[in-house]
């Protein structure tokens, strides 16, 4: 496997996870759920999916403006909500 390749899977999977967390954060709307649980329950759905992968792609949708943290609980924006409405999620 190249470089190029060997990154490019990355961020598929990057992107994987990313998905997989804000698919479970719009099913679960309005309930809002601490980074801690989210962790757990994607841990529980996808097996070889780590603890650190999920937390990076937490940052990362909180840095894209989809999701939000107050007092520690995480739950997604409007527009993450408009979107997943728009795209059928």
């Amino acid at each position: 496997m190249t470089m190029c390749e060997a990154s490019s899977a990355a961020q598929s999977r990057d992107l994987w996870v990313e998905n997989a967390l804000l698919s479970e954060m719009v099913t679960l709307h309005p309930e809002r759920l601490t980074s801690d649980e989210l962790v757990l329950r994607l841990e529980e759905e996808s097996s070889g999916t780590g603890r650190t992968a999920i937390e990076d792609a937490l940052q990362a949708l909180r840095r894209s403006g989809l999701v939000r943290a107050t007092a520690g609980v995480l739950e997604p924006t409007h527009a993450a909500l408009r979107a997943a409405a728009v795209l059928g999620i």
